[in-house]
């Protein structure tokens, strides 16, 4: 039953939304396993300032190569709140962003990655800054995959440079 999904593509102007956020380094096929527990925590301290979750979580994709993936874990608050040395506090700033939804399984991503970065190509819109994907369906909370929603986000060129802050640290990426 491989019913291709019909994807919309779209350009979105995005406001500055807080966040606080854990960096996390993992090969490819582990970065499922290595997001859940970071979102644990990112939570549990969120709920320690004071603070809830102002939206559903998102990964950033700092650096992506054959054999390593350099994404933050991240959830947005309702206004600042302080970092630490694992947690940066920061913000998705205000920018134009490519965007799609992905409906399905999180192994489906690579192919709606894939087909929106040509859409980008396609209309000349090159891309400026870590793209990220806010996963819109809980999954402990719907297990049917089918149902899951995953928006996707790519900052393009426009009038202003956009993008998550790349605040980095020296990774096994690096190397």
């Amino acid at each position: 039953m491989g019913a291709i999904m019909e994807l919309e593509f779209a350009t979105t102007e995005l406001v500055a939304r807080n966040i606080v956020g854990i960096r996390g380094e993992a090969s490819p096929a582990d970065i499922g396993p290595s997001m859940g527990p970071l979102f644990a925590e990112l939570a549990g301290y969120i709920q320690s300032a004071g603070q809830a979750p102002a939206g559903p979580p998102l990964a950033i994709y700092h650096a992506m190569k054959k054999d390593c993936v350099e994404f933050e874990c991240a959830i947005p608050v309702g206004g600042p709140i302080a970092g630490t040395d694992r947690i940066r506090a920061g913000e998705l700033p205000e920018c134009i962003a490519a965007t799609v939804t992905h409906s399905g399984p999180y192994e489906g991503l690579p192919q709606t990655w894939s087909a929106l970065t040509q859409w980008m190509a396609e209309k000349g819109l090159p891309g400026a800054g870590a793209p990220w994907e806010v996963y819109v369906t809980d999954p402990t909370k719907e297990p049917d995959s089918s149902k899951w929603r995953t928006e996707v986000f790519f900052p393009v060129r426009g009038d202003s440079q956009c993008g998550p802050a790349p605040a980095r640290a020296a990774g096994t990426c690096d190397s």
